[in-house]
C-alpha cells in the first residue's frame, strides 16, 4: 500500500510538470511566429539604409568615405547574442563554441544574453561587458539600441548569432558589420546624389549608425526566433519523456494495485477456510 501511495505521488507531480511543460512548449510557439513575421519587416527596412548608404556615398569623394577611422584607437567588438532564458537545449553552448573558435587578438568579446553569459568561464572566456536579451519580440528594439551605445566608437563589429531555420532548428551565422562592405559604397556610383540637408560626412556617418542598429535588430530577431524553436524542440522531448515514464508509472501502480487485491483476496480465502474448519463439527469416537 505504501509502494502504491508512493507512485501516485509521483504520477502527480509528473502530470503537473507536463502540464508546466505543455505551456511553455505553446509560449515558444508563439514566439517563434511572432519572430517569423516580424523579419520579413527588419529585412526591408535593412535594405531600405543599404540603399540610402550607397546613394549618400555619392555625395562625397571616394577618398573621403570612411576617411577619419584612422584617428580611431583600433577598437573591434565580436558580440555574440545568446539567450536570456534556459531550457534551449544546446543554443548557447553552440554559440560559444563559434566565438571562441572566431574570437582574434584584437577584439573584445560581448555577450548579450545572461543565460550564455553564465557559461563564459566554462569556455575561459573574458566578456568586456553583458547585456541581457529580449524574451519578447516586442523587446528586441530596446536591447539593439542599448548595444549600439555600446558600440559607437567601435571600428570593427562582427556578429555571432543563430540563423532560424525552418522546423524548429538553426545555424551558427557570423556577420561583418563594421566596417561597412566597400561594395555597398560604390553601389550608388551611377545614381544621381540625393537631395540632402546634413553635411555629407556626418550623413553618411549616421546612416552607418543606422545600418549597424538595423543589422543588430535582424540578428536579435532571427536568434529569438531560433531561442524558442530550439526550446520548442526540447519541450517536446521533454513531453515525449514525461508520456513514456508516466506510461510506465501506471503499468506499475496497476500490477502494484492488482497485487494488492490479490492479497486481499488470498487473505479473505485463507481466512474462510480457517473458520470453516473451525466450525465444522468434531467426528464423533466409536463405541
Amino acid at each position: 500500500m505504501e509502494e502504491l501511495i508512493r507512485l501516485k505521488s509521483r504520477i502527480e507531480s509528473l502530470s503537473e510538470l507536463r502540464t508546466l511543460f505543455s505551456a511553455m512548449r505553446a509560449m515558444s510557439a508563439a514566439r517563434v511566429q511572432e519572430a517569423q513575421a516580424a523579419l520579413d519587416g527588419i529585412r526591408r527596412y535593412a535594405t531600405v539604409v543599404e540603399g540610402a548608404i550607397s546613394a549618400a556615398a555619392n555625395l562625397q569623394p571616394a577618398s573621403a568615405v570612411g576617411a577619419g577611422d584612422a584617428a580611431l584607437s583600433p577598437t573591434g567588438f565580436l558580440v555574440v547574442i545568446c539567450a536570456e532564458h534556459g531550457f534551449a537545449g544546446a543554443f548557447n553552448r553552440l554559440l560559444l563554441e563559434r566565438a571562441k573558435a572566431e574570437l582574434a587578438p584584437c577584439e573584445e568579446l560581448a555577450i548579450v544574453g545572461r543565460r550564455g553569459a553564465s557559461l563564459v568561464e566554462e569556455y575561459r572566456l573574458a566578456p568586456e561587458w553583458i547585456l541581457p536579451m529580449s524574451t519578447h519580440v516586442g523587446g528586441v528594439i530596446d536591447v539593439a539600441r542599448r548595444v549600439a551605445a555600446h558600440l559607437t566608437l567601435a571600428t570593427s563589429v562582427r556578429l555571432v548569432f543563430a540563423r532560424y531555420q525552418p522546423g524548429g532548428h538553426f545555424a551558427v551565422g557570423l556577420r561583418q558589420v563594421v566596417p561597412i562592405d566597400p561594395r555597398l559604397l560604390k553601389a550608388g556610383g551611377a545614381q544621381e546624389p540625393p537631395l540632402h540637408h546634413l553635411d555629407p560626412r556626418l550623413l553618411l556617418e549616421r546612416l552607418i549608425e543606422e545600418y549597424l542598429f538595423a543589422d543588430l535588430v535582424l540578428a536579435m530577431m532571427e536568434s529569438l526566433a531560433s531561442e524558442n524553436g530550439a526550446r520548442l524542440q526540447v519541450m517536446k522531448a521533454a513531453d515525449r519523456n514525461i508520456e513514456d515514464k508516466l506510461d510506465d508509472l501506471t503499468r506499475r501502480s496497476q500490477q502494484v494495485r492488482q497485487q494488492a487485491i490479490t492479497a486481499e483476496l488470498l487473505d479473505v480465502v485463507t481466512g474462510a477456510e480457517a473458520i470453516m474448519e473451525s466450525s465444522s463439527p468434531a467426528t464423533d469416537a466409536p463405541r
